[in-house]
């Protein structure tokens, strides 16, 4: 007679990492759904944030737009420009020096930082952007400007070509 042989058990936590990861993979193809189709009612509008209140660029090829939240702190000399994307996707400009004109983006001076699914990318030597602003009203705390540069993680060496702009009204 064979001894009888109980079922295998599967790894309770093997079960719940791949309930995890689905349901990971579902919200975020839903955030994304959710994002087209409340810009297909009106419920998001179908152009980047407003006159004062935008950050929008081109990363890689795709479109990036902080419409979930923008927010510009300055003191008249300079400032610093956060946007979200609904994604949860952030890029951040510093300005160091506000003044009309071409400003370079290195890593000592201005700066530009994209954090994506919680991985980051910023300037790294010996790489350069460019940060041309266009319109500075300090009196009217406002600022339109545009950027680019090549971003790079530092772990991976992977790299994010960006180029966007900003128009905002910072608050001190």
């Amino acid at each position: 007679m064979h001894p009888l042989k109980a079922p295998k058990q599967k790894d309770p936590h093997m079960r719940i990492c791949i309930a995890l990861a689905s349901l990971a993979i579902t919200l975020t193809g839903c955030i994304k759904d959710a994002e087209e189709i409340a810009q297909d009612t009106g419920v998001l509008p179908s152009t980047c944030g407003t006159q004062g209140a935008r950050l929008q660029a081109n990363v890689n090829g795709s479109v990036y737009c902080a419409n979930g939240q923008v927010v510009a702190t300055g003191n008249g000399a300079s400032a610093v420009i956060t946007g979200v994307s609904l994604m949860g996707t952030t890029l951040i400009v510093q300005v160091d020096s506000l003044g009309l004109g071409a400003q370079p983006i290195t890593e000592a001076s201005n700066g530009l930082l994209y954090m994506e699914n919680g991985t980051s990318y910023t300037i790294m030597p010996p790489d350069q952007g460019q940060l041309n602003i266009t319109m500075l009203d300090t009196a009217a705390r406002a600022l339109t400007a545009s950027f680019s540069a090549t971003l790079r993680n530092e772990m991976s060496g992977s790299t994010r070509a960006v180029q966007g702009e900003l128009d905002v009204i910072w608050t001190e």
